[in-house]
């Protein structure tokens, strides 16, 4: 499989797809006013603290408040707060009850790190617990455990390389090994550490220094923190196409990862990079509801507040499978293998259900279970998968730190207000009707009525009897002007004598 990072560099927005065989898989938009926040280390000052959901509000000096939970305070154990209780057997018990004003206390100066970005009216949520990420390891300052990436599946390499780690820890900070350090030297470990070493040091003395609230450490821009912890051998090309960008990052290699950097080259084609790697195109179809499979199957994405809800239609497909049986098992297949590279495409998170074709036989639905959990293995976001249920779901849950990357490149409809859906022009004309019932007891007798020109004309169709029947109905007279300004699910009225705009006057 050919892996690629192509990299799009404008005046106002930078663009990061990743291609597996030419075929979108991850896409990542940092925009000057939407720059991400995670990994941002901040001496921050405690506003508010509310034992009762057991967190605090951390002024950083944003427009919104970070978020900080009693159960990321560096340092945090569950078990050190208890309080002796009486069962109603009358046997006294421990119970296990935080208390985050043991920890915090309002108008201090706290150090936190953003560990997810801000959603919604959600402030963004941090932790006490800093890390430092760099390319081979992660420095925990104040902390003392050690411990190896899950990605590094030999047990031999996880032995070697805790062996390692264990050798050179200082012993007032924690490290964990991240996956591309198999395979490498003991040297080159101790230099990353170093390195991170001084950069935590700089941290320190900055924050001594330095008033609250006030960013004291910011995370590396999008396209460099690829280099750190993306491009490895497993990595064809890294392409970009701003020259003064391809020297930074080429810099940057010769540092992390010299045996990679003559896999960096600069985009010289005349075409737009994206257009020239077919990833317009393959942005434009991640806008929409429905992804069509092979042999007219489709999957369906339906986002709400609470989860993400996933749709497998057989639709037109009848399938070359021996039974009617095997051919929803083709099209399962076929969707999970879709639905795993639409998460990470859309960087979708939360509670996530997949309604897959049910299938009587059970030796299928573990088959697609398996299917789904290893087209899964290469999504870098944490998750978990439950079992297949009787109704042929797979419900599953997905690390959510910033919003979808849906959410980031769009707004909601102004018209339908994200619903997908707007009244139709009868619902719309019924709208008008009752309008019409609440003037028509008023003295005003004339009217002007501005709609979009598909309501006029549902008005005006059949020589304007709609409109007629109206008029003689409520007594009153009524002329209608299109306007292809206006919604199609909202109408105006104006006064014909005056043009006073009447419509908030009657409306329900």
């Amino acid at each position: 499989m050919k892996t690629q990072i192509v990299v799009n560099v404008q005046v106002h927005e930078s663009r990061i797809a990743i291609l597996e065989d030419t075929k979108l898989v991850e896409l990542l938009v940092e925009r000057p006013d939407q720059r991400r926040m995670v990994g941002n280390i901040f001496k921050g000052k405690v506003e508010r603290v509310l034992p009762g959901i057991q967190a605090a509000f951390i002024n950083i000096g944003s427009e919104k408040r970070a978020f900080l939970h009693v159960s990321d305070v560096a340092g945090y154990d569950p078990f050190a707060d208890t309080e002796t209780d009486e069962d109603d057997d009358g046997k006294r018990r421990k119970r296990f009850i935080p208390d985050i004003r043991k920890h915090v206390k309002p108008g201090e100066d706290i150090l936190v790190q953003i560990t997810k970005e801000p959603m919604g009216t959600k402030g963004p949520r941090c932790t006490t617990e800093l890390s430092l990420p760099g390319r081979y390891l992660v420095y925990i300052p104040g902390q003392g455990h050690y411990g190896v990436s899950r990605k590094i599946r030999s047990r031999k390499e996880r032995t070697r390389i805790r062996n390692t780690i264990r050798k050179i820890k200082p012993d007032d900070a924690g490290i964990i090994a991240r996956s591309a350090c198999e395979d490498k030297s003991e040297e080159t470990l101790k230099r990353d550490l170093e390195y991170l070493i001084k950069e935590s040091e700089e941290i320190r003395k900055k924050a001594e220094v330095l008033d609250s609230p006030i960013l004291i450490y910011r995370d590396m821009g999008m396209i460099a923190a690829m280099v750190r912890d993306l491009f490895t051998s497993d990595m064809d090309e890294f392409i970009l196409d701003s020259k003064s960008e391809s020297d930074k990052i080429r810099a940057y290699a010769k540092k992390v990862v010299p045996n990679l950097v003559d896999r960096i080259r600069l985009y010289d084609g005349e075409n737009p990079i994206f257009d020239a790697y077919t990833v317009e195109p393959q942005i434009e179809n991640m806008l929409k509801r429905k992804i069509w499979l092979k042999k007219g199957a489709s999957i369906v994405i339906d986002n709400t507040e609470a989860m993400t809800a996933i749709d497998v239609n057989s639709g037109r497909n009848t399938g070359r499978g021996k039974t009617y049986e095997d051919t929803l098992l083709q099209v399962n297949l076929a969707a999970a293998d879709e639905v795993a590279r639409q998460l990470r495409l859309r960087d979708l998170g939360g509670i996530i259900a997949i309604d897959f074709i049910d299938m009587e036989i059970a030796e299928n639905r573990k088959n697609l279970q398996d299917s789904f959990e290893k087209a899964m293995e290469d999504d870098r976001a944490r998750y978990k998968i439950l079992p297949i249920n009787d109704f042929g779901m797979i419900i599953m849950t997905r690390q959510r730190v910033r919003q979808s990357i849906i959410e980031r490149i769009s707004d909601p409809c102004p018209t339908c207000g994200g619903l997908g859906m707007v009244f139709s022009p009868v619902t719309v004309i019924a709208r008008l009707e009752r309008w019409l019932m609440r003037a028509a007891k008023s003295e005003k007798k004339r009217f002007l009525v501005i709609s979009h020109p598909l309501v006029a004309g549902e008005l005006s169709s059949s020589g304007s009897e709609r409109l007629r029947e109206l008029e003689s109905y409520y007594h009153v007279r009524l002329e209608c002007f299109p306007d292809p300004t206006v919604d199609p699910d909202e109408f105006f009225v104006l006064d014909a004598d005056t043009g006073e705009e009447l419509t908030e006057d009657f409306a329900g």
